[in-house]
């Protein structure tokens, strides 16, 4: 019985620590938003595995104000604290494709592409 209980609390410590990795690929000169329905906050982990920056901008959702903006570099790593009141854009502005690593901390609502303007 007590073998049992172990594991069981071994299993809900492995499920509340758990990441969502994803490798994001971005068409050249489109912008993929991430947290439209999002309603909780989170981290992403992003690693920028192009030869390309990728304008990162998070936008409040109320405002639509730019509450944080980078451009990722070339082979660059950041952590990115995003609020549950934030929509983050990754935009591509090059003429190729890029390719970025994405480790969310909890899963995440509401994603799609959408052209650059």
């Amino acid at each position: 019985m007590y073998r049992i209980a172990f594991f069981f609390s071994i299993f809900i410590c492995l499920l509340s620590c758990s990441t969502f990795k994803s490798g994001l690929t971005i068409p050249a000169n489109q912008t993929f938003l991430l947290g439209e329905l999002n309603d909780e906050n989170y981290t992403a982990t992003l690693v920028n595995r192009s030869g390309f920056t990728v304008l990162v901008q998070a936008i409040d959702k109320h405002t639509g104000n730019i509450t944080q903006g980078f451009g990722l570099a070339p082979k660059g790593k950041t952590k990115l604290y995003v609020s549950k009141d934030e929509i983050v854009y990754f935009t591509n502005e090059n003429n190729d494709d890029v390719r970025v690593d994405v480790v969310l901390s909890k899963a995440v609502e509401g994603i799609r592409y959408i052209e650059n303007q």
